[in-house]
């Protein structure tokens, strides 16, 4: 019984460690050093609707030659909108 609570306690104080290292997901609007702001001087434009669907579809559309990867940065500072969301699912960040 004393070691099931001994492996008990360990098993919460990983899970506890590991809980407080994973970054909160970059979110639109969001709050913290990963949230994805946009100026508010620009309107979204239709390419992006429905956003769920540009969130995962737009390196498709970027490859295609669609759309340059420069005429994103029209709207998008590097910093504040896409290296923070590129950086937390670990593909190559934007310079």
């Amino acid at each position: 019984m004393k070691r099931f609570l001994i492996l008990m306690l360990l098993c919460i104080t990983v899970i506890m460690l590991v809980a407080g290292c994973v970054p909160e997901k970059p979110v639109k609007d969001g709050k913290g050093e990963l949230a994805v702001t946009i100026d508010r001087e620009f309107t979204t434009p239709a390419t992006h609707s429905p956003l769920e669907w540009w969130q995962t579809h737009h390196p498709t559309v970027i490859n295609s030659g669609d759309i340059k990867e420069q005429d994103c940065l029209y709207c998008h500072q590097v910093d504040r909108s896409c290296n923070n969301c590129h950086g937390y699912v670990g593909v190559r960040k934007i310079k």
